[in-house]
């Protein structure tokens, strides 16, 4: 006997159980798996009435659409598009884990935007986790991103549901994730571009609440890494013998070390006070200890949360505006640009691009740069006409 590869399913209205009348008739859905296993379910309470069915109701289009759901998750040959949107969700989430190896952040990132979309409302109590793969179209998707613009959400956003959707509905040439576009990021201009100035940082280091704390000033505005980086940062990592600090590894709340930002190993050389200020940290233990340990978890990497909320309070006391931690990355950047060429400034900060080190551009004075304008157009005003060259006339 050839054995059933699709679930086999039926609906049907139930007005009793067990004899005794329901108070409300409900849709009662009878399936066989693959597997052999056969029972049935409730599927909801049903609308037999015209017009639409107020909320927890289903009506009998309704109830089938679920029935062959059902039917598509729980069969061995069904197509890719009768999957449910939660299915295929879970299936990106384990592929994005596991086969890709996306760092858990990413892959947590991902499952948050995944669990939203999945809980959007569809037809009654129903909703976008529910529904078959083949029931969505562009407008479905497009109508998302809308809200997203629409709510001023920053294009790593929009992307990263970008990602999601594709990774759920595929890319072939039927897939509606195809409809939604790529948002183009805009660049950081000089204006939107945050950091400290030198004499800034040092009164923010002066108003630092512990010597911790002054370290991790030291190092960001100096060096430039992320925090993730900072809170991965290793012993074995600071080379004083060589002067420079390699920054490796990543460490996030909830992704834990998962590499750094771009898996990329980089190489930033180490100034006097960075030695000066990581010493202490690093003097007598082993190469695989944290430079920068939670105060009361051995071996557990500081708290992100807490670095920044006495960041923001040190910044305040030192009288100076609000910014981001992350924007002593920027003071790094704009510092180094003023040194060293801009490539050598890219590969400090680990970044992909180099537009986007070219930001820094702006920052990078060249004092003789009027001068050198100008001793091109120093010559003489009235220079001899030989030395124009004559358009050529067609022949």
């Amino acid at each position: 006997m050839q054995a059933h590869t699709h679930a086999q399913v039926s609906v049907r209205l139930s007005a009793s159980y067990k004899g005794r009348p329901r108070p409300v008739p409900v849709w009662v859905m009878r399936y066989r798996l693959p597997s052999g296993k056969d029972s049935k379910k409730v599927i909801g309470r049903a609308w037999k009435k015209k017009g639409r069915p107020p909320r927890g109701f289903l009506t009998e289009a309704d109830a089938l659409l679920e029935a062959d759901a059902f039917a598509a998750e729980h069969s061995a040959d069904v197509p890719d598009g009768r999957r449910r949107f939660r299915a295929a969700l879970d299936a990106f989430l384990r592929h994005a884990g596991e086969e890709r190896g996306l760092r858990g952040s990413t892959v947590h990132e991902y499952r948050r935007i995944g669990e939203r979309l999945a809980a959007r409302p569809w037809r009654g109590e129903l909703r976008w986790g529910d529904r078959a793969l083949d029931t969505f179209s562009d407008s479905d998707l497009l109508a998302v991103r809308r809200e997203l613009t629409d709510a001023k959400r920053s294009a790593d956003t929009i992307n990263h549901y970008r990602r999601v959707v594709r990774g759920v509905f595929g890319t072939q040439a039927s897939s509606p994730a195809l409809a939604w576009p790529w948002m183009v990021h805009k660049v950081e201009s000089e204006g939107k571009l945050s950091f400290y100035t030198p004499e800034q940082v040092r009164r923010l280091i002066a108003c630092a609440h512990s010597p911790l704390d002054k370290a991790i000033y030291v190092l960001a505005t100096e060096a430039g890494p992320r925090l993730s980086e900072m809170r991965a940062l290793k012993v074995g990592n600071v080379d004083f013998e060589a002067g420079v600090l390699r920054f490796e590894d990543g460490f996030t709340t909830r992704g834990g070390h998962a590499g750094n930002k771009g898996r990329r190993v980089r190489s930033v050389p180490m100034s006097e006070n960075v030695r000066g200020a990581l010493w202490p940290y690093c003097l007598g233990r082993g190469r695989e200890a944290l430079v920068f340990e939670h105060d009361r978890k051995a071996g557990v990497p500081i708290c992100g949360t807490g670095v920044y909320r006495r960041f923001v309070s040190a910044a305040a006391r030192a009288g100076l505006p609000r910014l981001r931690l992350h924007d002593l990355r920027h003071t790094f950047g704009t510092q180094a640009i003023r040194v060293f060429k801009v490539h050598e400034v890219q590969r400090m900060m680990g970044h992909r691009h180099l537009t986007t080190t070219e930001r820094y551009l702006h920052y990078s004075p060249d004092a003789d740069a009027a001068a050198k304008l100008s001793a091109l157009w120093a010559g003489d005003q009235n220079a001899d006409a030989a030395n124009v060259v004559p358009l050529r006339r067609p022949a």
